[in-house]
């Protein structure tokens, strides 16, 4: 990224926020191929709030247990190593929303859609990228929070101009306007700052241009089709109904069966309008 670019960030939202430390501490231990969940339950057992859910998330029905887990260790193996990265990365990102307004709801949910999206693109063409592809569609926006944590009236002011254009205005004009930067390239510098994956940061930085990344090309694509996605189901401020996903380039490049995606796009809408609850991936 130039240098301008960096410190027209900088100058306009201050410092970017560090990785909260536990998060940061079991993400560099998972990394360790060495380590141990004994390890990793001494980390999150520091953080009450991170341990329950942990807990709650090992208990659900989606890991189909026939008697409930109460211990934080047996939580970790149950969800493995992986599942864990992204539970993190998910409550990282709840919390980075102060208040809930509706910036953040729509914010909230466009990622977390994403998320759930991306993972299921890259099952459906076997990219082996399953779980990156999760925390690169959860992680892409990541640049739209920080500018909502840094400047809420102006992200609120261009989430309400987007959502009433129905498709006809786009953040990232608005944000060049406004700021002369993208919510992409403040979240590649919070990637940078995170020390995410290389593929990780491209694909936050590129998802609106996959075309320009080379370190893995098809985890941005992955991640531009599932915003696509939800901008087709109108999952977020930004609403394209009308959008032709056959057409995009991603869609060609990723090799995705016209069938599928339809069969996917039909999943989706099925799993977040079926849910009374509020929206949930895990």
């Amino acid at each position: 990224m130039e240098q301008s670019i960096i410190e027209r960030i900088v100058q306009t939202t201050g410092d970017i926020p560090a990785m909260p430390q536990v998060a940061n501490l079991v993400l560099d231990r998972i990394a360790d191929p060495n380590v141990t969940p004994k390890e990793i339950q001494l980390i999150i057992s520091k953080d009450q709030a991170m341990a329950a859910r942990v807990l709650k998330v090992a208990n659900s029905s989606y890991y189909g247990l026939s008697r409930s887990v109460t211990r934080l260790s047996d939580a970790i193996v149950v969800m493995g190593f992986n599942s864990l990265r992204s539970l993190v990365m998910t409550t990282v990102m709840n919390d980075l929303f102060k208040s809930f307004g509706l910036a953040e709801k729509l914010l909230w949910e466009h990622s977390l859609v994403a998320a759930a999206t991306a993972k299921r693109i890259a099952s459906a063409i076997r990219f082996p990228r399953v779980e990156e592809s999760f925390l690169a569609g959860l992680m892409h926006d990541i640049g739209k929070v920080v500018l909502n944590l840094k400047m809420p009236d102006k992200t609120l002011t261009i989430v309400q101009e987007v959502y009433n254009s129905k498709g006809a205005t786009t953040f990232t004009q608005m944000e060049q306007d406004l700021f002369g930067f993208t919510h992409a390239e403040v979240g590649r510098l919070v990637a940078q700052k995170w020390n995410f994956a290389e593929e990780i940061e491209e694909a936050i930085g590129c998802h609106h241009k996959p075309a320009e990344a080379s370190v893995l090309p098809a985890l941005s694509h992955v991640v531009n089709l599932a915003n696509a996605v939800c901008h087709k189901l109108e999952i977020g401020p930004t609403k394209n109904p009308d959008l032709d996903l056959h057409q995009l380039a991603s869609t060609g490049s990723l090799k995705m069966p016209r069938e599928r995606l339809d069969e996917l796009v039909e999943e989706i809408s099925g799993l977040v309008f079926s849910q009374s609850g509020g929206i949930s991936v895990f």
